[in-house]
């Protein structure tokens, strides 16, 4: 009985769904909205392509558009982590070739570098005190 409920409940809330989502102009596509939006970005794109020059040199011969031009780039951009693990569980799961690869793959970024290094040290004192307290 209580199979039978679950099973047309499902089937319900998937009917109930699926025509709520037919309804959303949420999946509208409007592909010329779309290269609006994108037009300064690939002007921009193509500027860096023909010119060799750096967006922090664009930006002090004031080369950028009104929407790039108050980018802050003096400070560190942000990049995301390694294949999406943080630099910490690189460093505690592979030890010091963690630390190695997020040294070498992130081009030398200290902050990651340091937080792989704080979590090899820290599996080694986890694995130093469980080994004692084992032997």
């Amino acid at each position: 009985m209580k199979k039978g409920f679950f099973i047309v409940a499902g089937i319900l809330l998937l009917l109930c769904s699926q025509t709520r989502a037919n309804q959303a102009s949420d999946f509208k596509f409007d592909k010329q909205k779309a290269q609006t939006e994108f037009s300064d970005l690939n002007q921009l794109e193509q500027t860096v392509m023909n010119t060799n020059l750096t967006l922090s040199e664009m930006q002090q011969k004031n080369m950028l558009s009104a929407n790039f031009s108050n980018l802050n780039l003096s400070s560190s951009m942000i990049m995301e982590p390694l294949l999406g693990v943080p630099g910490f569980w690189w460093g505690c799961a592979l030890g010091l070739v963690g630390v190695a690869i997020v040294y070498i793959v992130t081009e030398q970024d200290m902050h990651e570098t340091k937080q792989a290094l704080i979590g090899c040290i820290v599996w080694s004192l986890v694995f130093g005190v469980y080994y004692f307290a084992v032997y």
